[in-house]
């Protein structure tokens, strides 16, 4: 958490004649320097922490899905202003946001799934593919009532998500996973099929998370910056009075 403390022998003058000024004069300073500060966190050193923090797949993640709440009022005591993460309202980083403070502060994470290279064109850097976005409405549903063993549900899931262009969710002793069906092959002498396709996601294992601190990281960037913001702020106030 990045503090402005106004009795700094870098403030300390400034606030003097500050409050000497008018009545309004310091809290407004005050204000507007922990608001850009927040904006500061936002808009420079929280993306930068997360450079260094994370893998960087969509560059301007910590940019649109972080927030600030603006100091307001006069009481410089309960003056705060506050960066959080939020979704905006977006189902896919819903969990990506809900995950943050694991990745802050360590711990574990056991729900939802996981993207595999394949969604990313092939590379674990990349983005996931749009077209490869989890999407209900395109899952294979069954089970399909003349299909009466596990087999034959299995090929005729493929069938269907090949020719409808779904996908498959699939059981295995390594989890669940979601497939898409590239080519199915039926052996026109024996009552067997081969099925080329690729695993898109899995459901997530308990994964044990090593602490990041990349928010504490970003605040500690800015505060070295907050006597610069507050000497900005209380220029403006003065402008405003002598100009």
């Amino acid at each position: 958490m990045a503090q402005l403390n106004i009795n700094t022998d870098g403030c300390v003058v400034l606030t003097d004649r500050l409050e000497r000024l008018n009545r309004s004069a310091l809290p407004v300073a005050v204000r507007q320097t922990l608001n850009a500060a927040a904006f500061d966190v936002k808009k420079v050193t929280l993306p930068k922490s997360a450079e260094n923090n994370f893998i960087k797949r969509s560059p301007n993640f910590f940019k649109i899905f972080s927030k600030v709440n603006k100091a307001t009022g006069f009481n410089m005591r309960s003056m705060k202003a506050e960066v959080g993460m939020t979704d905006n309202g977006k189902q896919s980083a819903r969990t990506a946001v809900k995950n943050m403070d694991v990745q802050e502060g360590g711990g574990s994470i056991d729900s939802g799934s996981d993207y595999l290279k394949a969604s990313r064109g092939g590379n674990n850097k990349k983005k996931v593919t749009r077209s490869n976005y989890f999407d209900k409405s395109r899952i294979v549903k069954g089970p399909f009532k003349k299909a009466t063993t596990t087999k034959s549900q299995f090929v005729a899931s493929a069938f269907v998500a090949m020719r409808e262009n779904k996908r498959m969710s699939i059981s295995t002793s390594k989890g669940r996973f979601l497939m898409q069906v590239k080519k199915v092959w039926k052996y026109k002498r024996r009552s067997a099929v081969k099925v080329s396709s690729k695993l898109l996601m899995k459901s997530r294992s308990q994964v044990n998370i090593r602490a990041t601190n990349f928010s504490k990281e970003a605040a500690k960037m800015t505060s070295d910056k907050i006597e610069g913001f507050f000497a900005v702020e209380a220029q403006k106030q003065f402008d405003r009075v002598f100009r």
